[in-house]
């Protein structure tokens, strides 16, 4: 199964970076994982909070996240 190093700067907080592996399927899959985790409490944890996550995440102009795929 694939691992994914997951990286995000929170908006606030005592730790702006929250990172971890995450073994998963797939990315979106991870993201997911990642999101309900670590960073839910920044975003409605719903569908439309992992949508905005995913959104601040891949920024073109200033991306929050970076996600990095092994095996």
């Amino acid at each position: 199964m694939p691992k994914f190093a997951i990286a995000f700067m929170v908006p606030t907080g005592k730790k702006p970076l929250r990172h971890r592996i995450v073994e998963s399927d797939d990315r979106d899959a991870a993201l997911r994982d990642f999101f309900n985790e670590e960073v839910s409490e920044y975003y409605t944890a719903d569908d439309q909070g992992f949508y905005y996550f995913k959104d601040d995440f891949f920024d073109e102009t200033s991306p929050s996240g970076s996600i990095l795929t092994f095996e």
